[in-house]
């Protein structure tokens, strides 16, 4: 990097007030500001529930000055409706405390969830703050986040959590020798932090995430300690996330999922036995990384980054924070977080910032930031900022896709359905490809490897598949005469693909995929080391997961696929990445089972901690990435407990993602359109004949979601029956054709299912939930649903 060039500054604190919804009495749902229109990406954070007079009241945070004015805009979650714009709002001081009075119109519909979007006027700028609103529930609302902040709480108190037993569910799945992940299916032991005498540190922040008809979500997130055997203190952040289904009469809690993760603070009792402890906290949380001549290493928890000598000299650099420092646990600053992009020989570190940006010049900013921490002037370099609207988890998606600096400087990213490259002398950029959908691209483990379908409008599958190797930008093409093509993914560095018949292209299976007859797996060289076929079979739906890739089969008869069953096909060999420093866990001592980062290189018995002298800013500052930077082709998103877990093209994929945390998916408009949680336990509808043979009449045009009669008909191909029947209880029967007729589930209860067929007897049938179960997986549970909206 150019040191002429740089500009020294301060990344100083924090300046944008946060705000919290003040209600009965209690400051929840924490606001952050932002000086950049946010449109939907954030609206999932938090839900305000109004009174029935719908004045919303809000809370500044202690110790800001009062905005100049404060304006607020009422839309509907798709942005189609607009029922308030630039409102003004009053501003009151209470206790040396300024409150935010909204007097919001009598325009809102009871039990439609709003975005409301609010601008204060801070003088030198404008800051958006962003929260759906619903009115009525808010005795519900008030309910849950009672239940959970007592539970909370009372888990401090081995006493005082006696009366929490009743929701326990325990059994052997659970880790009862770790802190790190806590749920209804561990230990009373363990709810209650085991033997290590856990206290709250300060008080916690609470959030209500989601009321969807009998569904609550709540998200408690605060900072507590704990002192070990030997007298040292540890400090840790947790989350609290509780799934409940509501009944005037009680509170089910279907759900509780507690992470805690420990703050490493860099005192010397972390370092023994050639060994570095972390402390308590899952091994997903950790990113360790190497130089080739392991002569440094890096690591993070995702939100603070160090780096280590390898040369036995007990050097440690603390290279970035948002905290204050070592031993404070700041809440907000979780609101981001940090890959590690390489390590070099010469002690320098290059890496990303992602999420909510809290301090310096970009706060108040969503995007990625890409820092250099230069050894030989103990400084960090800020190269660019990328700002994008996206949260932190949809942000790390992208970075997991595809995050790779290359040796000549080309930094490669992968968003919102394109892949960009960043020339880092020049700050050029270039677009490799774009309007990408999850099943057109695909990277290595390394990064190292791209494959993407070339666009030439032809559907689903490809003529043309570019392969990159971005390490020396080598680029590829694979194509065949009379064949289309289709990415599948890669097991470590070699890359699979299907093909399949041109005169074929055209005809998707019943979950709107379009099969293909060959299976390919490529080296890097593009040399086949496995090619896959089964006379009359073709292959579809496809997930890799770890060195296995797991397939649907079907047999094309009278013109259409039909399902047969399922495959798979097995690589043995490792994918490992030699500059990932694998760690070690041990239970000890009062405090169970912690993570330990082995030392590299030459281990020494402690390490004295360093900071960078200062941030330099670089001349280029942000840079806009060309088009359009919001994705069209996905269609569910998933969430549970409390975050984003990805998006996905098919029904199948998202609920598959999220059923056993109790979740549910939303579609492109915000709609929710599964739940697990919120459905009765019966249900049995009237069927008319009429508006179901409408629905059937829209199937054959239909391959993930429709839009149709005011509502949303949906492909559920491959959802099992439990969740299916979530659809009979929102008050439209399933439909699913067995051999040359039209079944509709109308009802069922705890043992039975209620069966009628379209344009045939007028009479339901019920058959016992185990029949109708092996009888529809036959067809791998086909089911279409409607849901009204």
């Amino acid at each position: 990097m150019d040191q002429n060039n740089r500009i020294y500054a301060n990344m100083g604190k924090s300046k944008l007030p946060v705000l919290h919804v003040f209600s009965s009495g209690k400051e929840i749902n924490p606001l952050y500001g932002y000086l950049q229109e946010m449109d939907d990406a954030f609206v999932r954070d938090s839900l305000t529930l109004l009174p029935e007079n719908r004045q919303c009241e809000l809370i500044l945070e202690e110790g800001k000055s009062a905005p100049k004015s404060v304006h607020y805009d009422i839309r509907s979650l798709d942005g189609a409706e607009l029922l308030e714009k630039d409102q003004e709002g009053s501003l009151q001081e209470e206790g040396g405390r300024v409150h935010i009075i909204l007097p919001i119109q009598n325009l809102m519909k009871e039990g439609k969830e709003y975005l409301l979007r609010l601008r204060l006027d801070l003088g030198e700028s404008s800051v958006y703050y962003y929260t759906r609103v619903l009115l009525g529930k808010e005795d519900m609302g008030q309910e849950v986040l009672s239940l959970a902040e007592d539970f909370t709480r009372k888990s401090f108190s081995k006493s005082e959590a006696k009366s929490l037993s009743t929701y326990l569910e325990s059994d052997d799945t659970m880790d009862n020798s770790s802190l790190a992940h806590v749920n209804l299916h561990s230990s009373f032991q363990q709810i209650t932090w085991g033997d290590s005498g856990m206290e709250m540190d300060g008080e916690p922040e609470i959030r209500l995430k989601e009321l969807d008809g009998s569904m609550a979500l709540v998200q408690i997130q605060y900072a507590s300690r704990a002192t070990d055997q030997d007298g040292n203190v540890h400090r840790f952040f947790n989350e609290d996330n509780y799934v409940m289904r509501y009944d005037p009469q009680r509170i089910f809690l279907m759900d509780f999922d507690r992470r805690t993760k420990e703050l490493f603070d860099g005192q010397n009792y972390r370092y023994k036995d050639k060994k570095i402890l972390l402390g308590v906290g899952e091994k997903s949380d950790i990113e360790a990384l190497q130089s080739a001549t392991k002569n440094f290493y890096a690591f993070t928890d995702k939100n603070t980054l160090y780096r280590a000598d390898g040369e036995g000299k007990g050097n440690m650099n603390r290279i970035f924070s948002y905290s204050e420092g070592e031993k404070s646990v700041e809440k907000e600053s979780f609101t981001h977080g940090i890959h590690i992009l390489s390590v070099d020989t010469n002690g320098d570190v290059d890496f990303l910032v992602y999420g909510y940006i809290r301090r310096g010049r970009h706060e108040g900013y969503t995007g990625i930031v890409f820092y250099t921490y230069d050894n030989s002037e103990n400084t960090v370099v800020e190269n660019f900022f990328l700002p994008l609207k996206a949260s932190k988890e949809k942000l790390e998606e992208n970075i997991q896709n595809l995050s790779y600096y290359a040796d000549n400087r080309m930094f490669y990213i992968f968003f919102a359905g394109s892949i960009y490259g960043v020339d880092t002398n020049s700050f050029e950029v270039i677009t490799l490809a774009t309007g990408l959908s999850e099943n057109d691209f695909a990277s290595s483990s390394s990064k190292q490897f791209i494959a993407y379908g070339e666009k030439n409008n032809d559907g689903e599958l490809h003529r043309e598949i570019a392969f990159r190797n971005l390490h020396g930008d080598k680029n590829l093409s694979i194509s065949e005469d009379g064949k289309r093509l289709k990415v599948i993914g890669f097991l470590g560095e070699d890359f699979l693909y299907g093909l399949q018949d041109s005169d074929k292209d055209q005809i998707w299976n019943p979950q709107g995929e379009v099969p293909v007859s060959e299976i390919r797996i490529v080296g890097e060289d593009m040399k086949t080391k496995l090619s896959y076929k089964k006379d009359g079979l073709y292959f579809a739906n496809f997930s890799l997961e770890g060195n296995q890739l797991r397939f649907d089969e079907y047999q094309f008869q009278d013109g259409e696929y039909q399902y047969v069953g399922k495959d798979s096909l097995l690589s043995n060999k490792e994918i490992k990445d030699e500059r990932k420093i694998a760690l070690e866990s041990k239970v000890l001592g009062n405090i169970g089972k912690l993570q330990y980062l082995p030392m590299v290189g030459k281990a020494v018995s402690q390490f004295s901690l360093h900071y960078p002298e200062k941030f330099s800013i670089e001349k280029a500052g942000s840079i806009e990435l060309p088009g359009d930077t919001k994705e069209e082709n996905i269609l569910f998103s998933a969430y549970s407990l409390g975050h984003y877990q990805g998006e996905f093209s098919t029904m199948e994929a998202a609920y598959k993602k999220i059923y056993d945390q109790f979740g549910y998916v939303v579609d492109q408009k915000e709609r929710i359109v599964w739940n697990r949680t919120d459905r009765p336990n019966t249900a049995n509808l009237k069927i008319q004949e009429e508006e179901i043979s409408n629905f059937v009449s829209q199937i054959p045009e239909l391959r993930r979601a429709m839009d149709y009669d005011n509502g949303v008909l949906l492909n559920l191909y491959g959802m099992d029956l439990h969740a299916a029947l979530y659809y009979v209880g929102k008050g439209y029967p399933l439909m699913i054709r067995m051999e040359d007729q039209w079944e509709l589930i109308s009802g069922y209860n705890n043992s039975f299912i209620t069966v009628y067929t379209l344009g045939g007897s007028s009479i339901p049938r019920n058959i016992s939930r185990e029949e109708a179960i092996a009888r529809y997986e036959k067809v791998h549970n086909a089911f279409y649903g409607y849901l009204k909206k």
